[in-house]
């Protein structure tokens, strides 16, 4: 068994502040991290001594990562208020991919051990088919394949054989969002006008869907050229803020402070380590712990 790579240099450079030296706002966002974190996190202890970034770090996060679509009235230039998704607008399958890609490609050890976790679970729960063992082997092969082991992207050209025969690994959409998030990765500068407009296309097929099959449907204002023009632009700034969000800042972040595995300590109480090994699939594993090296942090 591959179990997880443990740091073998001195652990991290600021210590997750025990709970017992918040203020009542800080703990009470912890609380929320427990609950809709699933669990205590060294993320939100390590920032709690920062305490402005603490009191809005879960909603902040959740409302581009986890939360499901919720819709809220916006006003209109031409018209009456209309509803409109305030959150949600990407998909959780395609939102886990990118945040696991650009991940593995920072070597951040923090985001790749938490959300290979969270991927494969989430994956295997949501992704389409009856087969509870078919969705588990299709969330295996969509994680395992983002990256190969010298942590080179490697998620062009797979395929998947399920109960229907053989298939593309990714949809159209998602290794679209995926080419995206390495090219940002690599250099935003690099980005190009084509990528956006195929983007566009694929997104304003998913809007036109959604709204004529969701909650949406039918009611007076929506589905018109600009509302479709207005949420495709939401989608946009949803993703591309999902991707910088971990390329940019917080696999940084995890990586300068070596922000530490939840160890099972008192502290701690979660030991993330068992949790990690007991729910990852084994090629994942070696995968991991070949792109964290022999320090366990990546290099």
């Amino acid at each position: 068994m591959s179990d997880l790579i443990q740091p073998s240099v001195p652990g991290t450079r600021v210590p997750p502040m025990p709970m017992g030296y918040a203020d009542p706002y800080v703990a009470t966002e912890f609380d929320k991290t427990a609950r809709t974190w699933s669990g205590p996190n060294n993320l939100f202890r390590t920032m709690a001594w920062h305490n402005g970034l603490a009191r809005t770090e879960v909603d902040y996060a959740n409302s581009f990562i986890f939360d499901p679509p919720r819709y809220g009235s916006v006003p209109r230039p031409d018209g009456d208020p209309v509803l409109f998704p305030q959150t949600g607008l990407i998909d959780r399958v395609t939102k886990e991919l990118v945040i696991n890609l650009v991940s593995l490609l920072n070597r951040s050890r923090y985001s790749i051990t938490h959300h290979t976790t969270i991927g494969f679970t989430a994956l295997r729960d949501i992704l389409p088919g009856a087969d509870p063992a078919e969705r588990a082997r299709r969330a295996e092969e969509m994680l395992l394949h983002l990256v190969d082991c010298n942590g080179r992207p490697d998620f062009e050209h797979q395929g998947f054989a399920g109960a229907d025969g053989f298939e593309p690994l990714y949809s159209e959409p998602q290794l679209l969002c995926l080419r995206l998030a390495e090219t940002i990765q690599r250099d935003p500068h690099s980005v190009t006008d084509e990528q956006f407009a195929a983007l566009r296309t694929v997104f304003r097929a998913d809007a036109e869907e959604t709204v004529a099959e969701g909650p949406l449907g039918g009611q007076p204002g929506i589905g018109t050229d600009g509302y479709l023009d207005a949420y495709v632009n939401a989608m946009l700034v949803e993703l591309t803020w999902c991707i910088a969000h971990f390329s940019g800042l917080l696999n940084t972040w995890f990586t300068v402070l070596r922000v530490m595995d939840e160890t099972g300590s008192d502290q701690d109480v979660t030991d993330f380590a068992a949790f990690y090994n007991q729910q990852v699939p084994e090629r994942i594993k070696v995968r991991n712990n070949n792109l964290l090296g022999a320090t366990g942090w990546g290099r």
